[in-house]
């Protein structure tokens, strides 16, 4: 039987073609740039208002009077959608969610919300409010009876 021997030159040689072959199919770090991830996001920006019966007419809600419902709230603005189980009276505790989406990058712009009270009711605070977006808004609208 004839057997060869490796001599030591040759286990070298090929260890080495090895070792580059390997190296050739493996990503070591810092061989090519890492790519920096895309992260993919949308604009969400929430805002709260409120209606409430203000009985003595001063414009400010104290904690005695009560919120008040069926008041319409009218908002004007790119990417504005109101939320709530009826989209334009306040539900019947008064408050009323807006939510303001835009796909990608928060954009900088202009909101307005209105209020238009329940008939016999007449505002004691501004009905118009305009914010931007950049800012938290917890609008607050006031209304009075009328007396009759």
């Amino acid at each position: 039987m004839n057997t060869r021997k490796i001599t030591p030159a040759i286990y070298v040689t090929i260890t080495l073609l090895f070792v580059s072959a390997c190296r050739m199919l493996t990503l070591i770090p810092g061989d090519r740039p890492t790519p920096t991830p895309v992260i993919m996001s949308d604009c969400f920006i929430s805002f709260k208002v409120a209606a409430w019966e203000d009985l003595n007419g001063d414009g400010a809600w104290d904690v005695s009077e009560q919120p008040l419902a069926g008041v319409e709230f009218h908002l004007k603005g790119i990417f504005a959608q109101k939320w709530g189980p009826d989209p334009d009276p306040s539900k019947g505790d008064g408050w009323f969610s807006i939510l303001i989406w835009s796909p990608g990058n928060c954009i900088e712009q202009e909101y307005t919300i209105s209020a238009v009270p329940p008939e016999s009711y007449e505002p004691t605070t501004p009905t118009v409010f305009t914010f931007s977006d950049s800012i938290p808004l917890e609008a607050q609208f006031g209304f009075q009876a009328v007396s009759k």
